[in-house]
């Protein structure tokens, strides 16, 4: 009896514990909606805290957002249902009995003639259910007024339009249901104007036939169950706003858009739609919608979604697996999915108003990033079309169309102020009436991947083909009478690599005909020119040496060259200086010296004062708190002289600056020729024992003040030097 006793007591516990920890998880799941939505009379049902039991939702929130319902639905008691009447002009009004113990009301009136929302609604605080399906109502610019409304049911009336503030302030609305009403468009950015708990809005069975991309994202509330626009005659997606998305835009974890049943055609541009990189896309990931059983036209618009399949089949779900092609006839009920493998076969048709020239066809690829015009035997003219489509990367057939003169017709196009010619990626000439290949046409199409020459009787080949790679040329079999200038073929072809097929040129000698890759100039019966050769070659050694030698000394030698080079130049120049500067000169040295900083503050400074020159210190004029390297780039920049005293040793944190300093007066030297630099050699350093190249340059040069000077005149020359 004890065990059974003992045993009854340790189930109870459990339950009570299990009882406990369930209360709590309703409890905070609670919380979390009222935090999300910023109200607390919202209830979560309990199934809920169960994700296997709602396998479709992502979470338990998104769940919550979708089943929840107010408190007062429990328990309707606590509803005070309020009537309409009308008065003898066929005005509505409420009818309410004031003394009402009720704080909350239901207000229904269906299969009614109401034409406006009754004015005197606004006057009674606690309405959060209106009812009024199946009227005639046509304007909702009141409703705002009633700001404690849950539920709004207009299904079945006359509203045409909808005003992105028109429920504006209503922080409890959780539904709108304008199914069936005569709705021809939506204002953008209603729901980022959406402040509140909007849950769940349907606006299908409606006249829409546009949809702005602000109105089916929502930032400003990171959930919501279901926006309805199905049924609707939307053909196209809007972005009048000119919304876009960026990497730091948060899109919440949305919820379900269903626009099936609709007049969608043609998938829309997503860069239009603001998503400038198809990855932005991802910021929809929670988010799904249904673009089922529309009318689609399978063209390259739907590559981006194809190519990007991990993300469409995310926000698209198992929607994108049903999105079904209703034309062109040969891809007739074949799943958008299945381009994903055949990406190829999704391209936009060209036409003759977008420039696609007579009997031609053109299309373009977009994953290869191509524009093909196929012309082949259809230039009836015998010429080439003034014009193509404003694409680039331009695949162009104009073979079996007996075009006899390259040269006129190339003329001919580059007299256009924009000829296609410098858009085209590869052409083709094969099978026409060519004898010869003129200049014009390799130096015009010197950065195509691909000519194609196949097929024609060229007997003449022009050196301009030195411009083109062999690989990006196809000749098939020329035939020449070969003679010694053509000899600088064999060179070319040998280039061509594993394209060395593309080609092939037979000499017509003496011998017979043979490939100009086995010929050589006996065959050829040239002339010897080895004299010739031998004084162009040794006339070019010469000019090479000559070369090397003064590219060494320039190299070795360039900042030296540049300090005399800026010194001669500036005598020339214009010796008065604007007086633009605030500081005549900067002074760098090692502040750690005590030596040198009390040469310098009790003989340097006394003297340029007296001169007037305005002198920078760092370790004296730096602002206290300011950024060191700031501080020295500045008023490096606004001083017309840097003094740089050389001294022997220094401690690592004035190398630190000394380093900094030499780097800017460097950059300002170089850059503003108003600008010089002074050298002291305070320690009597010799030229290899100068830390810095550049300093090294102008002690080597002799440009600089020895502290060792025995005709006591330092300061007159340093003075001298500041006003050289």
């Amino acid at each position: 009896m004890t065990k059974n006793y003992l045993h009854s007591v340790f189930v109870f516990v459990c339950c009570l514990v299990c009882f406990i920890i369930y209360t709590v998880d309703c409890q905070t799941l609670n919380k979390k909606l009222a935090l999300l939505l910023n109200r607390n009379d919202l209830i979560c049902p309990a199934e809920c805290q169960y994700t296997a039991v709602h396998p479709y939702f992502e979470d338990d929130m998104e769940c919550c957002v979708c089943h929840a319902q107010p408190y007062w639905m429990f328990n309707s008691s606590n509803v005070g249902l309020l009537s309409i009447s009308f008065l003898q002009d066929d005005t509505p009004t409420i009818i309410f009995m004031n003394g009402s113990n009720f704080g909350l009301y239901n207000v229904t009136h269906q299969y009614g003639n109401l034409t406006t929302i009754p004015n005197d609604s606004c006057n009674i605080s606690g309405i959060v259910y209106v009812d009024f399906s199946y009227n005639f109502i046509s304007d909702l610019t009141t409703i705002s007024c009633i700001s404690t409304l849950d539920t709004l049911i207009l299904k079945g009336n006359s509203v045409t339009y909808l005003n992105n503030n028109v429920f504006s302030g209503m922080r409890y609305l959780r539904v709108v249901d304008l199914s069936y009403n005569k709705l021809r468009n939506i204002q953008p950015e209603l729901f980022l104007h959406m402040d509140g708990s909007l849950l769940h809005i349907d606006a299908s069975n409606n006249l829409m036939e546009n949809i702005d991309i602000t109105n089916i994202i929502w930032d400003k509330q990171d959930y919501f169950c279901i926006a309805n626009f199905s049924h609707n005659i939307i053909m196209n997606m809007t972005n009048l706003k000119g919304w876009s998305c960026d990497i730091h835009s948060d899109l919440g974890r949305g919820g379900y858009v269903d626009f099936t049943y609709n007049n969608f055609t043609i998938f829309f541009n997503i860069a239009e739609m603001g998503f400038y990189d198809i990855n932005l896309l991802g910021k929809l990931y929670f988010y799904s919608f249904d673009f089922r059983f529309n009318l689609w036209f399978c063209d390259c618009r739907f590559f981006p979604l194809t190519s990007k399949s991990n993300i469409a089949n995310q926000i698209l779900g198992s929607a994108h697996h049903g999105l079904k092609c209703h034309s062109p006839s040969e891809y007739h009920n074949k799943s958008v999915s299945d381009f994903v493998k055949e990406q190829d076969k999704l391209i936009c048709n060209i036409s003759f108003a977008d420039k696609c020239p007579p009997n031609c066809r053109c299309f373009y690829q977009p994953s290869k990033n191509r524009t093909v015009v196929n012309c082949r035997s259809s230039l009836v003219s015998r010429k080439l079309p003034l014009v193509l489509p404003d694409y680039n990367n331009l695949v162009i057939d104009f073979s079996s169309n007996r075009i006899s003169d390259l040269k006129e017709e190339f003329q001919r196009l580059l007299s256009e102020e924009r000829t296609y010619l410098m858009r085209t990626k590869e052409i083709s000439f094969a099978s026409n009436a060519l004898h010869d290949v003129p200049n014009i046409v390799f130096v015009t199409l010197k950065n195509a991947t691909m000519i194609n020459l196949t097929n024609n009787p060229i007997n003449i080949l022009s050196e301009s083909l030195k411009l083109i790679r062999p690989r990006a040329v196809s000749f098939g079999t020329v035939n020449l009478k070969c003679v010694c200038k053509d000899i600088w073929l064999q060179t070319w072809l040998l280039s061509a690599g594993r394209f060395y097929n593309n080609t092939r040129i037979m000499c017509h000698t003496s011998s017979g005909v043979k490939s100009i890759l086995e010929i050589d100039k006996d065959i050829l019966e040239c002339e010897n020119d080895s004299v010739v050769t031998r004084w162009i070659t040794f006339t070019l050694g010469i000019s090479l040496f000559c070369i090397m030698v003064s590219f060494f000394v320039i190299y070795n030698f360039r900042i030296d060259l540049y300090i005399l080079l800026r010194e001669h130049v500036r005598l020339f120049r214009n010796t008065e200086i604007p007086q633009s500067f605030e500081y005549d000169v900067y002074i760098s040295c090692n502040e750690q010296d005590e030596n040198l900083r009390h040469w310098i503050t009790y003989v340097l400074l006394p003297y340029l004062k007296e001169r007037r020159i305005d002198v920078f210190l760092p370790y004296r004029d730096c602002i206290p708190g300011t950024p060191r390297e700031d501080d020295i780039r500045e008023k490096m920049a606004k001083s017309r002289n840097v003094l740089i005293i050389l001294s022997e040793v220094y401690d690592d944190t004035s190398k630190r600056w000394l380093a900094c300093e030499l780097r800017y007066s460097r950059l300002n030297y170089r850059y503003d020729w108003r600008k010089n630099i002074v050298i002291l050699n305070y320690d009597f350093l010799k030229t290899k024992e100068v830390p810095n190249d550049f300093i090294q340059v102008f002690v080597r040069l002799g440009k600089c003040v020895d502290f060792s000077n025995y005709q006591k005149d330092i300061k007159a020359k340093i003075f001298s030097l500041l006003y050289h």
